[in-house]
């Protein structure tokens, strides 16, 4: 293929065959910075993982659900997903530690995977939180087989979340992956990962935004029929202790809707200022920069969020109140 016809293309280009690594400031510094924060929070991601993998559902637990446990993990894996195939795509490449050797080899459609996935994972990211909220109303709704529901909901839903990708993704089937200089403001040598050749010429970044503004607003309005549905059925639901578990858990799952449902919307300034200012000289276009910490932030906000304020992650909390329970039981059977 002639290389010659991609803009940014350096594939065969004898200065970036010739270039050679060093120390080139702010693309190395960004490549080592989320490592410090994105190790310890995949700590907490397996850790909540853990909850829904060792816990036994036959047995309800106060403040356990099954399936709001099920969804938030498959969100943070997700996005954690996408922030590893992200960084491959551009803050790696813009080290220019692998720019000679990308110049030696043509455009591939190994190099389109790494496209595919990073776009694959952040739209199953971005899908899964609706689910919170809509499980959230089922229980709401439907007390006594809200978990008869929710099996099928999670089953129904979860399977074509993890399917609509490919709606998004189909015009990089004739697309080949390759490497590009990387535009203001990242020097010569910083490259990133793209795709030339798409179907009908679409951009992945029309899809994403029409994905931000669909799944924020069908976000937006699951919490507040949810919020809504709470305040009408407090009446009933006077008995329920604010210090008990089951209450810290749902102030805990409400917490992190919350943050989800903001990082929606700061991932859709992103994008528009993208579309607007990429390739200028103009200030704006260092959201390219910031873009992949907004990313990252929401990962770490929403993990540690639930990490911090759920009871299930504090042991001490847990056994008191358990223990509280079943003295009660106790005594109503005496």
């Amino acid at each position: 293929m002639n290389t010659t016809v991609i803009p940014g293309a350096i594939h065969y280009n004898i200065s970036y065959i010739n270039y050679q690594y060093e120390y080139n400031g702010f693309p190395t510094i960004l490549a080592i910075i989320p490592w410090i924060y994105m190790l310890p929070t995949l700590f907490v991601i397996l850790k909540i993982f853990s909850i829904y993998l060792q816990t036994d559902w036959d047995n309800l637990e106060p403040g356990k659900n099954q399936h709001v446990f099920l969804s938030i993990s498959l969100s943070l894996i997700f996005s954690y997903l996408f922030f590893i195939f992200d960084y491959i795509e551009v803050r790696l490449p813009a080290t220019g530690y692998f720019t000679s050797y990308c110049a030696g080899m043509g455009p591939n459609h190994l190099l389109k995977m790494v496209i595919f996935f990073a776009f694959y994972s952040n739209y199953c990211a971005m899908a899964f939180p609706f689910l919170m909220p809509v499980i959230r109303l089922v229980i709401l709704m439907y007390p006594k087989d809200y978990n008869k529901y929710n099996k099928i909901i999670m089953r129904i839903f979860v399977s074509l979340i993890l399917i609509y990708p490919i709606s998004c993704t189909f015009f990089l089937l004739p697309a080949i992956g390759t490497c590009k200089q990387l535009e203001y403001p990242y020097q010569f040598g910083s490259i990133w990962i793209y795709y030339y050749g798409a179907a009908f010429g679409l951009r992945n970044s029309t899809f994403y935004l029409a994905n931000i503004i669909i799944w924020l607003s069908l976000a937006i309005i699951a919490n507040v029929t949810l919020f809504y549905k709470l305040e009408k059925a407090k009446e009933r639901l006077i008995t329920v202790q604010r210090s008990g578990i089951s209450y810290r858990a749902q102030v805990s799952i409400s917490k992190t809707t919350v943050v989800m449902i903001i990082f929606y919307m700061t991932n859709g300034v992103f994008i528009l200022l993208y579309l607007i200012f990429y390739g200028t000289t103009s200030p704006m276009a260092y959201s390219t920069v910031i873009r992949p910490f907004s990313n990252e932030l929401q990962i770490c906000m929403v993990a540690w969020t639930f990490y911090r304020t759920h009871p299930v992650f504090n042991k001490a909390l847990v056994n008191t109140e358990g223990a509280s329970m079943e003295r009660r039981e106790h005594s109503r059977e005496s």
